[in-house]
């Protein structure tokens, strides 16, 4: 029987095999068997359950003892010793003077016993090659580093990277031998484990009295390999066997049973593994990940990790030093702040400064009565170059956690604290206390570019995994994953990560493995997104009088704008948000002054008195708190599916919701509520422009990063809306908005307002009106035959008295009385509910005995009025086989099959335009029909085929007796419901000759004289005259009025102050015209006819003719000449 010695096996081990042939030789017995609770974990993480364990004595290399040994199914190798035995063996040999015989290195004598003990001595060793390197090599400073005088330091170092030394190796460190060591400090010898990356702890004593600056890759010290000679293990000294000390570890008195005993040996109890909402095999599991990665997790609040390579940098635009006085604080809380302030000075995260800059200490007290260092940095803000390194969007994140069933969110411990500052920016950070003046060592809290720069290194660490197996969010950590094993992988590598840049988690903050957890003031789960119901508690007890000033009267401006901002986190929780929170955002508006300019600026000087607050304002006071506490859950949007997208829009506001059918739903689940009251210019818009305002407004500002590059779907309750894209004629704001959707992919469709209910309920106010018949359709039956025996609404009785007093007497007549002849008639419950029962069962059978049922009500007509013509089935199909054509197409269609060549010859020409409508004709009930699709809806449709005889009555139908509608209503009209051939022509000529239409229709003409040209027969018969403006030097204008000729073309050109008319009069008397005309055509406008000028022209016999310049069919002389 083989066997094999392992090192990295804890336990000893043997398959079956083994088992059998120690039995057969008589080794073991049953007395030998242990039963044993235990599971072997391999190196791959394969998990293993011996069956039981067995005493077995054997002698390892001289040394006689028993020990139990695991009988292990599937195992290869017959016989499997792991260190349990090995580390028995070293010590048992250590004693004796063989074995240093055998390890020096002037032994010469070898056997094969030798040679197998030395060949396991050297599958022992920590050493990557087979020899131990005397010296491993020198330590040098990663970064520069100031040691004040008379202060030990813990420096970290790193080692070169051609070292053959493996992590976790034991080695030694001593004062550097060489001549560039630094003078003036001393260094610890100090035995240590080798730290992953090369990393290597140092001790520094600054014993001058001077500071002493090591400069980046300075040597510090020399490492050598250490190996250990002897294990001094107490418990092995007094244990006589090794089967004596397994089976007293084996005990439940000496190991922890549970996990939470595990983790309080390492000092994790405030991990909760027990809470997972997994299965127990997952939870251990989880533990022993939180084992291998211990050293991720903090033991204290400010045991913080120190980010590798990342650093934070203060750029100042004016680095002019500042001193801002520190704020008293009370001789009692002295004591407690001296505390913090050691405490954090001994963490390394603030150190003693004597900076020229000076910011004041602001104390913060917290709830379980431990202070907080917080610093006012207004001063240091003011003048620091703003990082644009951005923060991700709420939304984006919430809505990368579809298709996920286990949440896991980790918080770092005190966040900020582990980014190192820069050294050269740390006096900017300095603050004043009246124990002294201190500077943060650490990145702190308050500086403007904390965030950009934090949010930079997490980006940094797991930007590659962000958005597909994690979200991360500052300092907040949430990990996702659809099963069990996946979220064990990505939680592994989040831990490799963060030690990796020795970065540490709070466990009081660290969730693993839930269904539920809370993440940025929300709840998430698999079903979605939901409100925080403990920050929703705080919204819904607030009082109206908690939003008043000291006087309990008057609303505060600022109390509300508080109150506004805790409801807007969850606006997209709350259905129509903007018009409901109105008239408290009409509280916080300023009245309109006029600025310097022209421009209107908004300020705040309104100041509000008690008659501001209402009893409108206090019904949306309430609103608000009840649509919190009735909030929706919105599901996790999954972009591989299509988006449905609802808008609609009403002088209250504009309206939308983003729905999906998510991945085995039937009906679609809201993913997000958006709303927007409208300003004043657009409460001016008509219904139309109104609508397609929601539809921009929500497509490409509200969800455009969500639905961009996607395919969705519109739904609207605006019919002419679905033609919006392809309308010829658009305004230009219209064509704006046009051009914005052309990106987009997307189709329209209409849905009336009664199915639309979501959408037009949210452009509403209230939202879902007090009728029965919206409600119906807006609400589940169940709850509202709840609420059934209750209602007493108007419909409803009205509906059950039809119900009720609706008689068929052997099928002679069925009709109510009316409402004035029928009794008061109180309802029961049982009765509203049987009429609302009958409302679900609409479909099932009794509307078909209502539309037969129909045929028997004598129709009601107002007086004076001629009652329609009513025909049924069977008098529809009677007319179509008295018609010569349409009795051919019928016996056609009913034999389901196509003429033949020669019956198409005997047959008109007409019959054969209908047979070219083959695949559309059928006969329903005997009556024949033409099949057609709906436009905008896509159904089907039946248009009844016209015989001749019913055509007159038809087009008196669809035309005078609908209100005398234009061509193309008419025309609309009669293809929903009729075919025949040549309708189109015979539905214009009935409407052109319509009687009542020609007459109250027709179009007056115009009273306007026919355009003639003006001709004259000599010259100056006429003269135009024109005023024409010139550039003159310094920039300055010059009037010249220029007259012209009308016959010859003949023009002058005279300077004038302005255009006048009395400079034109003044230049007439002064420059003679010779001889005078008999008429002036002025093209000037009404500058020039005023009484002076009027009075001279009057006086030599002249006519003027005054011309509007713009009239383009009158090109004339005058305006030639300035061209």
């Amino acid at each position: 029987m083989g066997g094999m010695l392992d090192s990295g096996s804890m336990a000893c081990s043997m398959n079956e095999a083994a088992e059998v042939t120690l039995r057969e030789s008589g080794l073991i017995s049953d007395q030998d068997v242990i039963k044993v609770d235990v599971t072997l974990v391999g190196c791959g993480g394969l998990r293993v359950k011996p069956k039981y364990a067995l005493n077995v004595e054997m002698e390892v290399y001289g040394c006689k003892m028993i020990v139990p040994i695991l009988v292990v199914q599937g195992q290869l190798d017959d016989l499997i010793l792991g260190t349990n035995v090995i580390k028995h063996v070293l010590h048992q040999s250590k004693r004796c003077e063989p074995y240093w015989n055998t390890v020096s290195s002037n032994y010469s004598k070898t056997n094969l016993e030798t040679d197998n003990f030395l060949s396991m001595l050297s599958g022992l060793t920590p050493w990557k090659d087979s020899d131990v390197p005397d010296r491993v090599g020198t330590v040098r400073c990663n970064s520069a580093v100031s040691l004040e005088p008379g202060r030990e330091y813990l420096v970290w170092g790193k080692l070169p990277k051609n070292i053959n030394v493996s992590p976790g190796s034991t080695v030694m460190t001593e004062p550097s031998s060489s001549r560039s060591a630094p003078r003036g400090i001393l260094v610890a010898r100090l035995v240590t484990p080798l730290w992953g990356d090369r990393w290597v702890p140092l001790k520094l004593i600054n014993m001058s009295e001077q500071p002493v600056h090591l400069r980046r890759n300075a040597k510090i010290a020399d490492v050598y390999s250490c190996v250990a000679l002897e294990d001094f293990d107490t418990s092995a000294l007094e244990e006589t066997t090794l089967a004596s000390s397994h089976q007293s570890a084996m005990s439940s008195q000496g190991m922890p049973t549970s996990i939470k005993e595990k983790l309080e040996l390492v000092g994790l109890g405030d991990v909760d593994i027990e809470s997972c909402e997994t299965s127990k095999q997952c939870k251990e599991r989880m533990a022993d990940l939180v084992l291998q990665y211990e050293d991720v997790f903090s033991r204290h609040h400010l045991d913080c990790g120190e980010a590798k390579n990342f650093v934070h940098r203060i750029r100042l635009s004016d680095n002019r030093p500042f001193r801002l006085p520190y704020r008293r604080v009370p001789p009692s809380q002295y004591q407690k702040l001296r505390q913090v302030l050691t405490e954090m000075e001994e963490r390394d995260i603030i150190r003693k400064s004597t900076s020229e800059y000076a910011s004041p200490l602001v104390l913060v007290w917290k709830k379980n009565g431990d202070l907080r260092i917080c610093n006012d940095f207004r001063w240091l803000n003011k003048r620091t170059l703003k990082d644009a390194h951005p923060l991700p969007h709420q939304a984006d994140c919430l809505a990368a956690l579809g298709v996920n069933s286990l949440f896991s969110t980790m918080d770092l411990t005190s966040g900020y604290y582990n980014m190192t500052l820069h050294e050269d920016d740390r006096k900017y950070s300095a603050f004043t206390t009246p124990m002294g003046l201190y500077e943060y060592n650490r990145l702190p809290q308050g500086l403007c570019n904390s965030p950009a720069s934090f949010m930079r290194m997490m980006t940094s660490i797991f930007g590659d995994q962000n958005y597909l197996s994690l979200l991360c969010y500052l300092d907040d950590l949430l990990v996702f994953a659809p099963d069990e094993n996946t979220a064990l992988q990505r939680l592994e590598m989040v831990f490799e990560r963060l030690r990796g840049h020795n970065l540490k988690l709070a466990p009081r903050k660290c969730f693993f493995l839930r269904k539920s957890v809370k993440f940025l003031g929300h709840i998430i789960d698999h079903n979605g997104v939901s409100t925080d119901p403990s920050k929703v508690e705080v919204i819904a007890s607030m009082r109206s009088v908690d939003l008043m000033d000291t006087d309990g009267v008057t609303p505060s401006q600022r109390k509300v704008r508080s109150f506004l901002g805790m409801i807007n986190y969850y606006q997209h929780f709350v259905p129509m948000y903007s018009a409901v929170a109105r008239p408290l955002f009409e509280l916080l508006r300023g009245a309109v002054k006029k600025g310097k300019g022209t421009t209107k600026v908004r300020r705040p000087c309104r100041k509000l008195s008690a008659s501001d607050w209402t009893s409108r304002e206090e019904e949306a006071f309430e609103k608000l708190k009840s649509l919190m506490l009735n909030t929706v859950v919105l599901a996790h949007p999954d972009f591989s599916r299509p988006f449905l997208l609802s808008t609609d829009a009403s002088l209250d506001g504009i309206g939308a919701v983003l729905a999906q059918i998510q991945d085995g739903g039937t009906k679609p689940r809201p993913i997000a509520f958006a709303s927007k009251s409208l300003s004043q210019s657009q409460r001016n818009y008509p219904a139309h422009r109104l609508e397609f305002l929601a539809l921009k407004w929500s497509v490409c500002d509200k969800f455009s990063h969500w639905l961009k590059g996607h395919k969705f779907t519109i739904w609207t309750d605006n019919n002419p809306l679905t033609h919006i894209l392809t309308k010829p004629k658009l305004d230009c704001c219209e064509q704006r908005w046009v051009a914005k959707l052309a990106s987009y992919e997307f189709d329209i469709k209409y849905v009336p307002g009664r199915q639309n209910v979501v959408a037009d309920a949210l452009s509403r106010l209230p939202f879902v009106k007090d009728n029965i018949s919206n409600r119906l359709l807006a609400e589940r039956y169940a709850d509202f035959l709840d609420e059934a025996k209750d209602v007493s609404h108007s419909s409803i009785q009205r509906a059950f008295r039809l119900s009720t007093d609706c008689k068929m007497d052997g099928g002679d007549s069925i009709f109510s009385q009316g409402a004035q002849s029928l009794d008061p008639l109180v309802l029961s419950g049982d009765a509203v509910t049987a009429v609302l029962q009958s409302h679900v069962e609409w479909d099932v059978g009794p509307r078909g005995r209502a539309i037969e049922a129909i045929h028997h009500l004598p129709q009601m007509v107002s007086p004076g009025l001629e009652a329609l013509p009513a025909y049924s089935e069977r008098e529809l199909g009677d007319a179509q086989l008295q018609d010569a054509v349409l009795s051919r197409v019928v016996f056609y269609v009913e034999r389901h099959r196509r003429p033949s060549r020669r019956e198409r010859v005997g047959d008109p020409i007409l019959v054969k335009r209908y047979l070219s409508h083959w695949e559309k004709l059928v006969l329903n009930n005997g009556v024949l029909y033409r099949v057609s699709r709906d436009q905008i809806s896509g159904n089907r449709r039946l248009q009844f085929v016209v015989p001749d005889s019913l055509k007159a009555e038809v087009l008196r139908g669809i035309h005078d007796d609908a209100g005398h509608q234009g061509q193309f209503r008419s025309l609309d009209l009669a293809r929903k419901r009729f075919f025949w051939l040549n309708l189109g022509r015979d539905v214009r000529d009935h409407v052109r000759g319509c009687q009542r239409c020609v007459v109250s229709k027709t179009i007056e003409p115009e009273g306007r004289a026919p355009l003639v040209s003006v001709s004259s027969s000599r010259p100056l018969e006429l003269v135009c005259i024109d005023f024409w403006s010139a550039e003159a030097s310094h920039n300055k204008s010059v009037d010249v009025l220029v007259i012209t000729d009308h016959f010859t073309g003949w023009a002058q050109a005279f300077p004038c102050k302005d255009q006048s008319a009395k400079q034109v009069a003044r230049l007439r008397v002064r420059v003679r015209v010779n001889p005078n005309p008999n008429g002036v055509k002025d093209t000037s406008g009404k500058k020039t006819c005023t009484y002076l000028f009027l009075i001279i022209i009057l006086s030599v016999n002249l006519i003027i003719f005054v011309v509007a310049v713009f009239y383009f069919e009158n090109p004339e002389t005058g305006s030639h000449s300035n061209v």
